[in-house]
């Protein structure tokens, strides 16, 4: 909701300009904001749910963990990220427990993701690359992979919706 009341709201459902107080509401899954009578049409019907609670702000480390984990997903462990672990720990003379007390993980842990059982998550082999000096991490390519795998012909959300503004 915009924190302004110069701007003016839009029902999400209708479209229609909202003059009174805007309902919020969850519609198929969804959060939006609703002018009266599109709020009173689904929630009798059924397909919406009031949200009846205001969120709260987020703290300082819920907004960090947010954006660390959007960064996260940004990145690929390798395809060969368990022999050059192996071989990296092992250039060092160390054995499995000295790097599982380093990395602060089970023995057990790190001996199945060099067995190549198990593939770390991305926080962990960040503290690898950086423990290790070594590089396990890429950047993932989502937007391309997604856009390969629609069939031919097949319409997205951008396709079809038609954002309007006002011109004042």
């Amino acid at each position: 909701m915009p924190s302004s009341s110069k701007e003016p709201l839009y029902c999400e459902v209708c479209g229609a300009r909202i003059a009174g107080r805007p309902y919020r509401a969850i519609v198929d899954g969804v959060e939006m904001i609703l002018c009266a009578s599109c709020y009173l049409k689904l929630t009798k019907s059924g397909r919406a749910v009031p949200v009846r609670e205001r969120p709260r702000k987020a703290s300082v480390s819920e907004k960090r963990r947010r954006t660390m984990r959007r960064t996260l997903e940004l990145y690929d462990i390798v395809e060969d990220y368990y022999d050059r672990i192996k071989e990296a720990r092992e250039a060092k003379g160390w054995t499995l427990k000295v790097l599982a007390e380093k990395l602060k993980i089970s023995e057990s842990l790190l001996r199945k993701i060099e067995a190549g059982k198990l593939k770390p998550p991305v926080d962990l082999a960040r503290r690898m690359e950086k423990i290790l000096k070594i590089k396990l991490l890429e950047p993932t390519e989502l937007e391309e992979e997604e856009e390969e795998n629609l069939p031919p012909g097949t319409l997205t959300l951008g396709d079809i919706v038609v954002v309007r503004r006002d011109e004042e």
